[in-house]
């Protein structure tokens, strides 16, 4: 075979000594009785070739097949939200987005969602930082596909040209001097280290909100994920002594409500022994007794963003709307890192 010619269905055929239709019951999975072997040979062939199914053969005259592609950590919570948001704004380009999971960031269903990828021919992807990995990511840039990161700190240049970040940092910052203008002598963390970069993010704004008084008070960084909800409390409480109140600030919401509601059967006063202070204001924060201090994440400005960037990259051509987002917000970007500041949502959790 011409190793400058796309390699074809047929090539695989021939490589793989199985017939045509056979080599398309195995790369689309169709539940046809075949033999393990023959799907081997089927699967080492595709391998050796470098074959892609070209699905979008229809639109490639056109240069473009309207798709794009979306990965994220999960579906719940903050990440359902984002997706919803992305699709209904590049819908608007008259485009499609298809959403994949990372599942747990599990590196089979990664390599799924990579091949599948290079066959739809995507014109672009939007990742979440701790989505996909790098090296797979760098696999699609080389391909020539537009990236857009969200949520994704100190990405390599040569592999995201935009990365729009929500500021966590500045927001934790901001956090803890709410807990110390409360009056707070002791002040806790508790974080999700499976959060990685945005574990990360909220360790550095909480020991900057601290600054000049980090010597004066009492703090600590816990992983709830280690320690669990009790452990985490009681070491909380251990390490506090008889400083009250203790404000404790909570990589996000659930595990702010499992605090709050371990403080309830304690008999612990939530605000007045124990502060509480979440992130993403889901919507039990306002509904539970006491309602929870958090931070609104502003999604649709992050996706409205996030389409915007990518769109350019792409070459459509913005509307007015868009032309004047990318103009208020491009002089903000550092490097290739956009920042957007969350809104702290002042409750009871947090005293006044």
């Amino acid at each position: 075979m011409n190793k400058s010619k796309q390699p074809t269905i047929i090539d695989v055929a021939s490589e793989a000594g199985v017939s045509i239709a056979t080599v398309s019951n195995v790369i689309n999975r169709r539940k046809v009785p075949m033999a393990p072997e023959t799907i081997r040979k089927v699967e080492e062939a595709v391998v050796r070739l470098g074959y892609r199914r070209n699905v979008m053969a229809t639109n490639l005259s056109r240069r473009r097949s309207y798709e794009l592609g979306l990965i994220i950590p999960h579906f719940g919570g903050y990440y359902g939200r984002f997706a919803e948001n992305l699709e209904q704004k590049v819908h608007h380009f008259g485009y499609h987005l298809s959403i994949f999971s990372a599942a747990g960031m599990d590196p089979e269903i990664e390599q799924r969602h990579l091949e599948h990828l290079l066959q739809r021919r995507v014109d672009g992807l939007v990742s979440h930082g701790l989505a996909m990995s790098m090296h797979s990511t760098q696999q699609l840039v080389g391909e020539g596909t537009p990236l857009v990161i969200f949520n994704g700190w100190g990405w390599p240049n040569e592999i995201v040209k935009m990365a729009v970040n929500l500021d966590f940092a500045k927001a934790s910052s901001e956090a803890v001097q709410h807990f110390l203008e409360n009056g707070c002598r002791s002040v806790i963390y508790a974080g999700r280290s499976k959060g990685m970069g945005a574990n990360e993010q909220r360790i550095q704004g909480f020991m900057t909100g601290l600054s000049d008084r980090i010597e004066s008070t009492v703090h600590a960084l816990l992983d709830a994920g280690e320690l669990g909800i009790e452990g985490t409390l009681d070491e909380a409480l251990r390490l506090s002594g008889d400083l009250r109140p203790i404000g404790i600030y909570t990589f996000n919401d659930a595990l702010a409500l499992e605090l709050l509601a371990l403080c309830h059967e304690r008999g612990i006063s939530v605000p007045g022994e124990i502060q509480l202070i979440g992130m993403d204001n889901e919507f039990f924060s306002k509904s539970s007794y006491p309602s929870i201090t958090s931070f609104e994440m502003p999604v649709d400005l992050q996706t409205s963003l996030v389409a915007a960037f990518l769109m350019r990259q792409i070459g459509e051509e913005l509307d007015e709307e868009n032309t004047q987002l990318l103009e208020e917000y491009l002089p903000r970007v550092t490097g290739h890192e956009l920042f957007i500041d969350l809104e702290m949502i002042v409750r009871k959790s947090s005293g006044k």
